[in-house]
């Protein structure tokens, strides 16, 4: 139903302080705020945005595998320093997908943490926590 306007009072006030903390943990750990978000909902199991693993794939697990990716379909890296079209991509996605059909979900979910982890200026101590934190979920 609708929400009354007591309701909905109550809730853009609690609103108001959840984004405060969230820029607030935002500033003390330099990760931006769209991250912080993403990982509470992750940590708190209720991701509400599916991901892209295409998107994760091409832009990311590709270009740091370039070489290996290519040897899928039979082809080395463009001695002009090129990047292969998007349906060569494509076929190495899809023989990716046959390689690892049970984990290649979790393997670019991984390497997508690993570079957003690795992105963020941290502490060891920080590093640690969340390299723990990732190993009990796997």
């Amino acid at each position: 139903g609708r929400k009354s306007a007591d309701t909905s009072a109550i809730l853009d006030a609690a609103f108001i302080e959840i984004e405060q903390s969230f820029l607030e943990l935002s500033g003390s750990t330099s990760i931006p705020v769209q991250q912080v978000i993403n990982w509470f909902l992750k940590s708190r199991g209720w991701t509400t945005v599916s991901t892209n693993f295409w998107n994760i794939y091409a832009r990311s697990y590709f270009k740091d595998h370039t070489e290996q990716e290519l040897a899928r379909v039979g082809l080395k890296l463009p001695a002009d320093g090129g990047s292969p079209g998007m349906s060569i991509r494509m076929k190495c996605y899809n023989l990716f997908k046959e390689a690892f059909p049970d984990t290649y979900k979790d393997i670019l979910s991984v390497h997508d943490e690993v570079k957003i982890l690795s992105a963020s200026p941290q502490t060891v101590s920080q590093r640690a926590q969340e390299f723990q934190k990732y190993y009990r979920r796997m």
